[in-house]
């Protein structure tokens, strides 16, 4: 099998290299486990102070999870739970960084959306450089922003969180440094150089984010941070209220284009969405959010979104999916209960 990430020591830092340009670095399950493993086996060793995230090239820092090959798994019996060890390792992965002992710190450049957020914003210090293209685009293939979403997309205020999720919209730098999806700003040409001596760094947060300093820019224009009263008077309410907000304001291209997107994805996703940043309480931790993905990725792969997704989207790429229900208003409450209706045998590793 071909080596799609690389684990290395250099000075203080345990580094990680994910080294699959062609896919932009999407997260097979054999990456995933070797990841995990890495980061376990670091935990434990005195000569590792801290981890840094990276990738090879110039397009991608990570575009996800590998969904295709978590089709595959749904087709081998898509009555059953055959893409449950899937989503189990990915989740697992994010809560094994979300709850590290040592600080772990991501160089992002590029794409970076679903999984990819999970494995920089679930760890402790997201640096990005200016040209990121960021998004939670999993509406668009019938599952669901998961990876601890339902907890970051809030930080920037409900309205804004509905509106990325349900969506997929794509952000750059400026909006993710200025809804908290990422910390710091540093130009990809510097990039080698701040790996450099954030290897040789101490440990500690402090000296860490010293290091950072001498490389970081000013954020660059937060684009749709600027219409943030806009999302805010648009994103509110019901799912059926919020496409009825929108379709009042079609003359502004943004709006045009989030129209768009809520009467092409899947109805069943952008309710779930909806339901988990407007109706649930917040999960108490990054662990217990997780727990929830898990559950509710289990039950959406049972349906056929999933798949249709996939295929239209990533497959055959004619993104003409049929989704079922294939309208909005066709989705009943019944609909969504029953993808929130939870089985409590599924659950994560423990991850010490």
């Amino acid at each position: 099998m071909t080596n799609y990430v690389h684990f290395t020591q250099s000075g203080n830092a345990g580094i990680i290299e994910l080294d699959r340009p062609d896919a932009l670095h999407a997260l097979s399950i054999d990456m995933v486990m070797k990841m995990a493993e890495s980061l376990l086996l670091w935990q434990k060793d005195n000569t590792v102070g801290h981890i840094i995230i990276c990738s090879t090239g110039e397009r991608a820092f990570c575009s996800g999870g590998d969904v295709r090959e978590a089709v595959s798994y749904v087709k081998a019996a898509p009555e059953g739970l055959s893409a449950e060890p899937y989503f189990r390792e990915e989740y697992n992965l994010d809560n094994i960084i979300a709850t590290y002992s040592k600080p772990i710190i991501s160089l992002v450049n590029g794409v970076v959306m679903g999984g990819g957020l999970g494995l920089c914003h679930n760890g402790t210090i997201t640096i990005v450089s200016e040209t990121i293209k960021c998004a939670m685009p999993e509406t668009a293939i019938g599952l669901f922003p998961d990876v601890g979403a339902s907890l970051f997309l809030r930080t920037p205020g409900i309205p804004v969180g509905l509106m990325l999720g349900m969506t997929g919209q794509i952000i750059g730098a400026g909006d993710a440094l200025r809804w908290q999806i990422a910390n710091n700003c540093v130009p990809f040409s510097q990039f080698r150089e701040l790996k450099k001596k954030l290897c040789s760094s101490e440990s500690h947060i402090l000296a860490l984010q010293n290091v950072i300093a001498e490389f970081e820019i000013p954020s660059p224009k937060a684009e749709f941070a600027l219409k943030e009263e806009l999302i805010n008077t648009l994103f509110q309410g019901s799912v059926t209220q919020i496409i009825a907000n929108v379709e009042a304001h079609l003359t502004i291209s943004e709006v045009a284009k989030w129209h768009q997107a809520l009467t092409t994805r899947c109805p069943a996703s952008i309710y779930v969405i909806h339901r988990l940043l407007s109706q649930m309480s917040p999960s108490v931790s990054v662990t217990e959010a997780l727990q929830m993905d898990f559950q509710l990725a289990c039950n959406m792969m049972r349906r056929s979104d999933f798949s249709e997704g996939v295929r239209a989207v990533l497959i055959d790429k004619d993104n003409n999916p049929i989704w079922a229900p294939d309208k909005i208003e066709s989705v009943t409450e019944t609909d969504i209960n029953s993808i929130f209706q939870f089985d409590s045998s599924l659950t994560l590793h423990k991850t010490q």
